[in-house]
């Protein structure tokens, strides 16, 4: 890719959306690393020689388990210092078998680009889905009781907290203090060692 922010959103469309196995092939070949990496909740590529051929395999049993793909890219970040870039998707998938219809699953994706010849290449691709969102995206009527289950976490947590306090364990103390009504910590965390590289 000679501009990574241009050229991005028809790239995702060939790798993931074309009717045709050798548009895909041809796009994979095109703008991936011969050694590409790639993390996925349920399966990765490390970085090797010819790894672009087991990510290939992926892409096209991805195209067998869904023969319909949707997906659009509604953001694009882009850090040229880092050769990083930040996309948010959201994708239609159905498992060819479930007799049920494809519910939207939101996605971000972090490309690790690699610059040769003045050309952009895709070095490392990794997949992050929130919990609900890859359940729609593999079978959706259990989203409903993965956000059940989500919301459930989160109050009993909160409750949890609550009770840890009754017992004197991680009770913010009197070194806290407001400025501007928000409560600020008097120690930035660099400053408390948790950070020793900044």
């Amino acid at each position: 890719m000679e501009n990574p922010v241009e050229e991005i959103k028809a790239v995702v469309h060939q790798l993931t959306a074309t009717n045709s196995p050798d548009i895909q092939k041809a796009a994979l070949e095109s703008y991936m690393t011969s050694d590409v990496a790639f993390r996925h909740p349920v399966c990765s590529v490390n970085a090797g020689p010819n790894s672009r051929d087991t990510m290939l395999g992926i892409y096209q049993w991805y195209r067998v388990l869904s023969p319909q793909i949707e997906i659009k890219v509604e953001s694009i970040m882009f850090d040229s210092e880092k050769d990083v870039m930040i996309l948010e998707g959201v994708q239609w998938f159905k498992l060819f078998f479930l007799p049920v219809k494809p519910m939207p699953a939101r996605l971000i994706i972090r490309l690790t680009l690699r610059k040769q010849d003045g050309l952009y290449y895709i070095s490392e691709q990794e997949d992050f889905y929130h919990p609900e969102d890859f359940a729609a995206l593999l079978l959706p009527p259990i989203v409903p009781f993965v956000k059940f289950g989500l919301l459930a976490s989160g109050t009993i947590s909160g409750v949890l907290a609550r009770a840890s306090h009754l017992l004197g364990w991680w009770t913010p103390g009197p070194n806290a203090h407001e400025v501007n009504g928000h409560v600020e910590p008097s120690e930035a965390a660099s400053e408390a060692g948790l950070y020793p590289d900044e």
